[in-house]
């Protein structure tokens, strides 16, 4: 098993990439998101005026996720239950998650644990400018996420951007490939695509 790391910050269009890798190798990759390692919503850090900050790395059970990468390595078939992010972030139905030949690791820390950098095959980040993800961020948290204005722009301005200038933009300079998911992102689809049936040769 080959492993995909796919990083990239809040409104990058993670879901988007996703779907593209998804439609070229149908049932030879696995998924996980690391959505559904974050900590009981009672476990995740809160700022200095008491609100819940999901944009921090500690806010991850990377040992769950090593755990589970770990397992499927070994050929086992996992039962993850999956998040429904709302505001109270209540877990929704229980995903079955079949080993394949490809592994998707993605999430905006997918890249800050040791243990997991260190079985990345392909490093992938995401990127769109700032003014992009943040239109794309808050039609998903008004429209689906059950989030108003202002508490979307204050989780922006106070745990999304402190956290993507911290934790997630200096990978950028680090990653295998970076592609621009702007407008074109299927260039950069095309280029991943490409890299991962070099890797898949070589074994």
């Amino acid at each position: 098993m080959k492993i995909v790391a796919l990083t990239g910050g809040s409104g990058s269009g993670k879901s988007t990439i996703l779907n593209g890798i998804r439609d070229h190798f149908g049932d030879d990759i696995t998924i996980l998101s690391l959505d559904d390692y974050y900590h009981p919503i009672t476990g995740i850090p809160v700022d200095d005026k008491g609100e819940t900050n999901f944009d921090l790395p500690e806010a991850i059970i990377y040992d769950d996720l090593v755990r589970d990468i770990y397992a499927l390595q070994r050929g086992e078939t996992l039962e993850i239950d999956t998040y429904t992010f709302n505001r109270d972030m209540m877990k929704s139905e229980c995903v079955i998650k079949i080993p394949s030949p490809w592994l998707i690791v993605e999430g905006l820390f997918a890249l800050q644990d040791d243990r997991v950098r260190q079985m990345i095959d392909i490093k992938v980040f995401i990127s769109a400018s700032v003014e992009t993800r943040l239109k794309r961020r808050k039609y998903r948290d008004l429209t689906i996420r059950g989030y108003n204005n202002r508490e979307v722009q204050y989780q922006w301005d106070n745990h999304v951007r402190p956290s993507d200038i911290e934790f997630i933009q200096p990978w950028k300079e680090k990653c295998d490939i970076v592609i621009d998911n702007e407008d074109n992102w299927q260039k950069g689809v095309a280029n991943l695509i490409s890299q991962m049936d070099l890797v898949s040769e070589k074994v």
